[in-house]
């Protein structure tokens, strides 16, 4: 007998003299890793991918080496919006199986697509801050986050499974079955949408004992840390949060609703009108402390205890000008802040960059630092990407005035974006043009030694080389 783990051929029972394994266990964990592979095949042909991904893991289970129910599951991760678990399948496929192998077709299509690979990254970075605002309340916030990551990524089941829960608890039941419909289209059994679309049905037919008894189904999901899944190698589980319980009526809402907005606009007056009043009270005060503090001299009719006093005084009073100053300051910050979270909202992403360049962060709470965070990690590549294609636009139209300047704002914004290199280049042939010769050869060169990838590489080196010939 040849033992299929090792390919050591012997003659006697049925454990390899060399690996040690057990041939028979072996050969049937096997047999039985294909069959579970081919029902998951039909499963994704039926366009059951939940059920199909489920069947591929544990054939995963009894096989590591199963390249095909590997590279199967990859492309059902693919289709749900799980780049990285599908990746992670493909490089493992791969190192088993290095030729023949389509996961390698997979990944080449992957990084050839480099754009669409960092819309996939944004999109889990959007759906982790809608994890992290959820557990801090915000739901709101949440909610725009979980539509930016459709937005970048279409296929996003998780995504699509979070923002269905988020209508249930706003008891927008039209909304989620929306977003339930196309979850099923996609993936027509998945587990969490039919659980909700049937928590939404079992709500609206059977009166109120059936909408407590969704409540309680929809806490219970909520409150689930982790996807409950079985897996191999694969990324951990997609966190889930926990929700506070809300005991708040319709009415009752209303009047905190009312409560806030008188609030908020008795701030607004003492901003607007009284502080700055205030403020220009103590300064007046202030001037006129300091001034008898410095007309004091030996003559006059004040006791060095007086003059004290009025020192401690002349200090306490300008300690709360500028406690006041600042809080003046941070008010204004805040309102900067939200006015870049409207104007995201509205996908005027270069307007919100330059408003998020005026604010000052001193002084803000955490959740303001974590929201200013958010908005930035979001508008920033926006806007670099708006500006460079208005910049790119402008250089072909040869309006270098204008494409210089959408051009340097976009690569202020930058991170990692791969249209940097372009952008260093059209600006260089702008500073040919405007016979700046030194920046030129600057940009030029950036290309070349920062991004030896680039496909302008060969048209830098050739600029470069004309510009060091010239006299």
């Amino acid at each position: 007998m040849r033992c299929p783990n090792c390919g050591f051929n012997f003659s006697e029972g049925f454990l390899c003299p060399k690996c040690g394994i057990d041939t028979f266990v072996f050969l049937k964990t096997r047999s039985l890793s294909i069959r579970l592979y081919n029902e998951a095949l039909e499963m994704a042909k039926e366009m059951d991918l939940s059920g199909a991904a489920e069947n591929l893991e544990q054939s995963l289970l009894f096989d590591k080496n199963n390249t095909q129910a590997r590279n199967l599951l990859g492309l059902i991760y693919c289709e749900t919006g799980r780049i990285a678990d599908a990746l992670k399948h493909w490089i493992f496929s791969s190192s088993i199986l290095k030729d023949n192998n389509p996961a390698v077709g997979y990944m080449d299509f992957l990084q050839k697509n480099g754009r669409e690979m960092e819309k996939y990254n944004d999109a889990v970075v959007m759906y982790n801050q809608a994890l992290l605002y959820l557990n801090h309340g915000s739901e709101d916030m949440a909610i725009i986050q979980l539509k930016k990551a459709i937005d970048s990524n279409p296929n996003f089941i998780e995504a699509y499974n979070l923002l269905i829960l988020c209508c249930i608890e706003e008891n927008n039941h039209k909304r989620a079955q929306h977003f339930i419909d196309i979850v099923l289209k996609k993936d027509k059994k998945n587990p969490k949408a039919l659980k909700y679309a049937n928590a939404i049905g079992s709500g609206t037919s059977n009166g109120i004992r059936k909408k407590a008894q969704r409540n309680t189904e929809v806490k219970e999901d909520a409150s689930q840390k982790t996807v409950s899944m079985k897996r191999t190698d694969s990324a951990p589980p997609i966190p889930r949060y926990k929700r506070k319980e809300k005991k708040i009526g319709v009415l009752e809402k209303r009047d905190l609703i009312s409560f806030l907005v008188g609030i908020c606009s008795s701030a607004i007056v003492i901003l607007v009108l009284i502080m700055p009043a205030i403020n220009e009270v103590k300064d007046k005060t202030i001037v006129d402390l300091q001034a008898k503090v410095d007309s004091y001299a030996g003559e006059t009719k004040m006791t060095p205890e007086e003059v004290l006093k009025m020192r401690t005084e002349l200090e306490t009073l300008q300690g709360e000008n500028k406690r006041l100053r600042s809080e003046e300051t941070k008010q204004a910050n805040l309102e900067l802040l939200q006015t870049a979270v409207s104007q995201m909202t509205d996908n005027d992403f270069e307007t919100c960059v330059a408003t998020l360049e005026r604010i000052d962060t001193i002084g803000f709470s955490e959740e303001d630092i974590a929201k200013y965070n958010s908005v930035k990690a979001t508008a920033y590549p926006k806007a670099a990407d708006s500006l460079y294609t208005k910049g790119k636009s402008e250089f072909l139209s040869n309006n270098y005035v204008d494409a210089k300047v959408s051009l340097e704002s976009a690569l202020k914004f930058t991170s990692n974006e791969n249209f940097i290199d372009d952008a260093y280049f059209y600006l260089a042939k702008i500073a040919e043009k405007d016979e700046d010769t030194e920046k030129a050869k600057t940009y030029y060169q950036k290309v070349i030694t920062e991004y030896p990838d680039s496909n302008q590489l060969a048209n830098a080196e050739n600029a470069l080389s004309q510009l060091a010939e010239q006299p």
